[in-house]
């Protein structure tokens, strides 16, 4: 199929736009039919179109820890599946070192036809409840191999010719542990491809194929010429930073991330060669997940506002050495490692920011509370596996005051409802709140901040929970003499009160009547605090802000 690069403006601009919206409805599709709140309440998910070749062009705004990645899963069935690939085939694929993040977020692509040739790719990811493994929810800081993490899936084919793949599904549905809400929510992720399938469908009839292709490309062309001319009109020079991990998933020393940046005329070299080797727990990045970050940080950075595809890191040259937490070898173990994409992004961005002093913002919650738990449905009593997220507060910034409770940077999910939860498991929330005083004072100071209190009912329930910045030498920086954001804290009090003597990455049985307390951190200031506004300090007191 030929193309021409022969598109008016208007036709462009309408034809990419519906591209957008098509990823759009994908995503609105998803969530209304799926099983599992950590989709259908808290949008842990991503939906985008791809082209034939696999670049991303049009992406839905959900996780940005996801869109980053996903065109490498489409790569993946590609090299795999050259000259096998046929209309109504459904590929599904969580393998971390064949494109995937962490075997949790399932992805699922399916190849869109047009005149019997392949013209492009629609493709979803999730985070599924549980994939089998060790623990329930399929993440573990202890876990030292991918093999403990759950099933690992390879592109394979979910569904061949349009017919479901019996044979995988019976293999699945006997290593989950709650199989109703996992492939519900697998197979709500392939009518979102079909729909985007659809929708590429009918705007190829609109326009025909020639220019719906041509636009695919025009878009990619569009980014990568919108982040060549932004690096062209900033000056010269070379930043680097360094951000710490707590430790590296086993109680084990802090693990760093380096990055070293040069900008020279319209390109960006980074390289992240200085990181320490990979970590002997689960904090590993898998190279998708680092690409998301760097995707992430150049599109904040450098040309904010622009739309996000593949044409972004076209202007990027990057050195990630295999072996490295950034880019580690398999089998590693990688379950936990958004808090490590979240640390990533935070140094991207303050290494830019020595380049280009007049973006810095302040550093932001990478705390990325996550807490999981077999559990049992009250109403069926059937096993049920739960999985929330509790965020912090965003930096300061030049302009405003950060954000209150939020999940930063790569991340996008909300908390989990208390409602949903004390529906779906035996689990009690005692206390959602914002924290006064976990911000970091400044001229604009950081989000508070959130305290959540969860307590386990009825019956002994496996959990696992882990988080960041409980090392204050690592909590979220303020920027242009801004002060540093309260860390993170965890307490987990036994059925008697009494405070138990936890690490703050773990796996382990607790009792009923046992609670578990976070206290995440807050963002960091921006500015002097005694150049705060009147009007804003008293904003403060009146909304009980400080501590």
């Amino acid at each position: 199929m030929s193309l021409t690069p022969e598109i008016d403006t208007v036709t462009f601009e309408v034809a990419s736009a519906a591209l957008l919206s098509a990823a759009e409805e994908m995503g609105s599709l998803l969530k209304r039919s799926s099983y599992s709140p950590i989709i259908r309440d808290m949008d842990d998910f991503s939906c985008a179109l791809f082209t034939a070749e696999g670049d991303l062009v049009a992406q839905a705004d959900y996780i940005p820890a996801q869109l980053g990645a996903m065109s490498l899963v489409v790569k993946s069935v590609l090299t795999k599946w050259d000259g096998r690939i046929n209309p109504g085939d459904a590929f599904i694929c969580n393998h971390p070192y064949q494109g995937a993040m962490h075997l949790p977020d399932v992805n699922i692509v399916t190849p869109i036809y047009i005149d019997g040739t392949l013209a492009a790719w629609a493709g979803t990811a999730a985070h599924h409840i549980d994939v089998g493994g060790v623990n329930p929810g399929s993440e573990g800081p202890e876990l030292t191999e991918l093999y403990g993490e759950g099933v690992v899936m390879p592109p394979i084919r979910l569904s061949i010719a349009g017919v479901e793949n019996e044979d995988l599904v019976a293999l699945l549905t006997e290593n989950f542990r709650d199989p109703l809400s996992t492939l519900s929510d697998l197979r709500a992720q392939r009518a979102a491809c079909q729909l985007g399938d659809e929708r590429v469908q009918e705007l190829a009839r609109l326009y025909g194929p020639e220019t719906l292709l041509a636009v695919m490309v025009r878009m990619l062309d569009v980014v990568e010429l919108a982040v060549q001319n932004a690096l062209a009109a900033l000056p010269d020079g070379v930043g680097e930073a360094e951000g710490s991990l707590d430790d590296d998933g086993r109680d084990g020393p802090p693990t760093r991330i380096h990055a070293r940046i040069e900008k020279r005329g319209d390109r960006l070299h980074i390289d992240l060669s200085g990181s320490d080797p990979q970590t002997a727990g689960a904090m590993n990045v898998p190279w998708a997940s680092a690409r998301a970050g760097l995707v992430y940080a150049v599109r904040c950075v450098v040309a904010p506002g622009i739309g996000s595809n593949d044409g972004l890191l076209r202007r990027v040259d990057v050195i990630a050495p295999e072996g490295t937490v950034i880019n580690p070898l398999p089998p590693a173990a990688v379950s936990i490692r958004h808090n490590t994409c979240q640390r990533l992004a935070d140094t991207l961005i303050r290494a830019m920011q020595q380049i280009w002093p007049d973006r810095a913002v302040a550093s932001s919650s990478v705390s990325f509370f996550s807490f999981n738990a077999g559990s049992t449905n009250p109403s069926t009593g059937l096993p049920a596996v739960m999985a929330d997220v509790v965020g912090g507060g965003t930096g300061g910034t030049a302009g405003s005051d950060g954000l209150d409770g939020v999940d930063t940077y790569m991340s996008n999910v909300g908390v989990m409802p208390t409602e949903v939860v004390e529906t779906n498991y035996n689990i009690r929330i005692l206390k959602t709140e914002f924290i006064p005083g976990s911000q970091g004072r400044g001229e604009h100071s950081g989000g508070l901040g959130l305290r959540r209190e969860y307590e386990i009912l009825e019956h002994p329930q496996h959990v696992t929970f882990y988080a960041e910045q409980t090392d204050a030498r690592f909590a979220p920086e303020g920027a242009s003499g801004g002060a540093v954001a309260q860390a993170t804290t965890i307490t987990v009090l036994g059925p008697d009160g009494t405070v138990l003597d936890t690490p703050r990455k773990t796996s382990r049985l607790l009792a009923p009547g046992t609670v578990v307390r976070v206290e995440t951190a807050g963002g960091g200031g921006f500015g002097d605090p005694a150049q705060r506004s009147a009007e804003l300090a008293a904003w403060d007191r009146a909304e009980g802000r400080l501590a």
